[in-house]
């Protein structure tokens, strides 16, 4: 039997539903995150103080997209980049996947010459704060972290997954 292969590569509007049934499992409906990530996605919305430059990564397993990851450039809080959204399939999570999604973000935006990149982590919710302070986040309030240079969350990449990372937009 063949091992599968986990895939990270850019989405595109094919990807958009099987994005929005992950995030519609944790809050809002599925119709509510197609129309918003579907806009996100060709930039027609963006966050506060959003620049142009946006990118949304998709990880996925034997052609099932099981997570994704999205990340535009701003102003937001004196930072170059802001990481949007991540989210996993809750039977693929603690497996490495979202340390990947991050690792390729990381990458696009370094290809982008973007260093400082901030995210908004709920206080109450250690499993995300943990993840990103383990790629390198620190607290930059109550309700975001940041990285001074995400090359450090560039540089590590989680070890022991079979990965295909395919194109990287520009």
């Amino acid at each position: 039997m063949d091992t599968p292969y986990l895939t990270i590569r850019a989405a595109d509007e094919r990807d958009v539903p099987a994005m929005a049934a992950i995030r519609a499992t944790e809050w809002e409906t599925q119709a509510y995150w197609e129309r918003r990530i579907g806009c996100y996605l060709r930039g027609e919305i963006g966050a506060q103080h959003a620049l142009a430059g946006s990118v949304v990564f998709v990880a996925s397993l034997d052609g099932n997209v099981i997570g994704f990851i999205a990340g535009h450039r701003t102003t937001r809080h004196g930072c170059q980049g802001e990481l949007e959204w991540m989210d996993v399939v809750k039977a693929h999570r603690r497996q490495g996947i979202a340390g990947q999604l991050i690792v390729t973000l990381a990458a696009w935006f370094v290809e982008q010459q973007v260093l400082r990149v901030c995210i908004d982590v709920k206080p109450e919710n250690a499993a995300a704060r943990g993840l990103y302070t383990k790629y390198g986040a620190r607290p930059l309030n109550a309700y975001w972290l940041f990285w001074e240079d995400i090359r450090v969350a560039a540089r590590r990449a989680p070890a022991g997954k079979l990965i295909q990372r395919l194109g990287s937009p520009s």
